[in-house]
């Protein structure tokens, strides 16, 4: 793609952080390394697309931003960390509910207040996850009012799970509650690093992969 200079990359990322804004991003050429955006934290939650085995449980630990800098070129995805995420329910219909968990290696985050969208892939193979399925997006929400108002959504169930992009998060639709035991976990916080541009000229990002959704 055509270099850009920055004023124009400027105005495209600011349309960006409109989403989504105040995120940390990585810099090039030695500058110093800028603050962070974080979500961290542990709860169960009601998923409202299933009342009769409701209980989801995630626990996040991601640290980072949306993108980095690459030789003058933007490169989507520069966040580390993991989600491990629980369905309690019952193997058979009708028999005692049980621990289901799998795992998501984080490569995206952007945060902005209180509202925080993770991306990453889901590494349950065992689950038999066609592969336009296992980009998953999820949105975290921290509560002003306290961490049992917390809130949380993710990229299945109530939307299509099938070629999600990088960053598109649905509303944080499962409200936090006490676990199937009664226990409250501690919940969702969110920490946002302002947004910081390179000096200079920049590239856009390459555009992702076309995805089919094929038969699955």
């Amino acid at each position: 793609m055509a270099q850009r200079k920055i004023a124009v990359a400027a105005a495209a990322l600011a349309a960006a952080g409109a989403l989504g804004g105040g995120t940390a991003m990585a810099q090039e050429g030695g500058r110093p390394a800028i603050k962070e955006s974080h979500v961290t934290g542990d709860a169960w939650l009601k998923y409202p697309g299933d009342p009769q085995t409701p209980y989801r449980r995630f626990i996040v630990d991601a640290h980072g931003g949306p993108w980095k800098f690459v030789n003058g070129k933007m490169v989507m995805g520069d966040a580390r960390g993991t989600v491990r995420f629980d369905h309690f329910a019952p193997d058979t219909p009708g028999g005692p509910s049980t621990h289901h968990w799998g795992t998501i290696k984080v490569d995206y985050l952007m945060a902005s207040g209180p509202v925080a969208v993770v991306s990453g892939i889901r590494q349950d193979d065992e689950h038999g996850i066609p592969p336009n399925q296992k980009r998953a997006n999820l949105t975290f929400y921290q509560s002003p009012r306290g961490h049992r108002y917390d809130r949380m959504g993710f990229s299945w169930g109530l939307v299509f799970p099938q070629c999600q992009q990088m960053g598109s998060g649905p509303a944080p639709f499962s409200p936090a509650s006490a676990g199937p035991d009664g226990r409250w976990m501690k919940g969702y916080t969110v920490k946002a690093a302002p947004m910081d541009l390179p000096t200079g000229e920049i590239q856009s990002p390459d555009n992702p992969p076309d995805c089919s959704f094929g038969h699955e």
